[in-house]
């Protein structure tokens, strides 16, 4: 999470936007399981740092990308895939609402570990 200038900021927020309006279907999708991967990577920093308090809004944006992954799959043409990725979708959802404490880090990196194989699976499709 660094300190960027209200300008670097803004620039990055334009750089995002663009890039977004001018994304095909399965660019979209990468683009989701990037910004996830960077939520579970800042939850983990937020927790190692012990202030737990400030995860909220990170929990909230990683469980509302979850669901629209969740919703973006075609389960007509998807078959099998598409039920196995509801199923692992919904079981990071698990780890990421958990409010078991003593387990966060440990349940923050198995969604991680879990979103990043499918991610690479996914690029490689791409």
């Amino acid at each position: 999470m660094p300190n960027l200038s209200p300008a670097q900021s803004g620039y990055a927020a334009a750089g995002k936007e663009a890039r977004v309006l001018n994304a095909n279907g399965h660019e979209l999708i990468t683009i989701l399981f990037e910004e996830l991967l960077n939520l579970l990577d800042e939850i983990y920093i937020i927790h190692t740092r012990d202030q737990r308090r400030e995860v909220t809004d990170q929990q909230v944006m990683a469980l509302m990308i979850l669901d629209s992954l969740m919703v973006s799959l075609d389960m007509e043409k998807g078959g099998g895939l598409a039920k196995n990725l509801h199923q692992l979708y919904g079981q990071v959802r698990e780890l990421i609402a958990v409010k078991d404490r003593k387990n966060h880090l440990k349940n923050n990196r198995a969604a991680h570990q879990i979103i990043s194989e499918i991610y690479a699976a996914w690029c490689e499709i791409g």
